[in-house]
């Protein structure tokens, strides 16, 4: 019989992440020097805003255009409403399956592992710890599945590696691997109202599952979407914030591009 792993922990991402990889940033007052203005008819990015990483490392977002974020290929994962009836589990046969509230994946080393949802009398407004796991997909190059973790008012999401049954603990937004899948960029516009986080977090594929390397919480501008150009360079949708600290519903999206460290 396989090894089980069982989680069932609350739906919190606050107390998951160190005070060092999780802090909100600003936005910088200087545009980065050399940089050419979008063609006409796009949005032009906004000053250059920068991520303040563990260690002392800053790391600085560039302008970029719509028609370079458009040539890149977006995330393989489709949509995923938050509906029961919707879960794609045909997709890893054998591997992930449900059985009640109990979602269970095969790990190809490590036994299998359990994601147990709250019951639907439970899974309340009133119940913040209440969580719905749904198997949203898979990460090929990155060995991960991904499952959506819902609360009543945000979302979220858990890696499972397909290899070892590592599990990194629900993390906010929408995950889109790098072309190596040696890196994962996920993605939470939450500036517009509710409960859902608005952070930009980069996680690491090793060779025994997913770890945070680090999380941030803009203050100025939300990331919509993140496509990958090269193993260490994404290109980011973004919308910000008006001169009233708003966030209107038909606010422009403007680019940067985000060229990572390598280590």
């Amino acid at each position: 019989m396989p090894r089980l792993l069982t989680y069932s922990k609350p739906f919190v991402i606050s107390t998951l992440l160190a005070a060092a990889a999780c802090r909100p940033d600003g936005t910088a007052t200087q545009a980065t020097p050399g940089t050419t203005a979008p063609p006409a008819g796009q949005p032009a990015a906004r000053a250059t805003d920068t991520l303040h990483l563990p260690g002392g490392r800053v790391v600085s977002l560039r302008p970029s255009t719509a028609t370079a974020f458009h040539q890149l290929p977006a995330s393989s994962l489709p949509g995923l409403p938050n509906d029961p009836a919707a879960e794609p589990l045909a997709a890893a046969p054998g591997r992930v399956r449900r059985q009640g509230l109990d979602l269970l994946l095969a790990a190809a080393q490590g036994g299998e592992v359990k994601l147990s949802s709250t019951p639907d009398a439970e899974f309340t407004l009133q119940n913040g710890e209440g969580v719905r796991y749904m198997y949203w997909g898979s990460l090929p190059a990155a060995h991960q599945w991904v499952v959506r973790a819902w609360a009543w008012e945000s979302s979220g999401a858990v890696l499972v590696d397909q290899r070892t049954g590592h599990r990194l603990a629900e993390l906010p937004g929408d995950p889109v691997p790098a072309p190596d899948g040696r890196l994962v960029l996920l993605t939470s516009p939450g500036l517009g109202g509710g409960d859902q986080a608005n952070a930009l977090s980069l996680v690491q594929i090793t060779d025994t599952g997913a770890r945070l390397l680090w999380q941030r919480e803009p203050t100025a501008w939300e990331p919509e979407e993140a496509r990958w150009a090269a193993p260490n360079r994404a290109i980011l949708k973004l919308r910000h914030l008006n001169a009233q600290g708003e966030l209107p519903e038909n606010a422009p999206g403007t680019y940067a591009e985000l060229v990572l460290p390598r280590n």
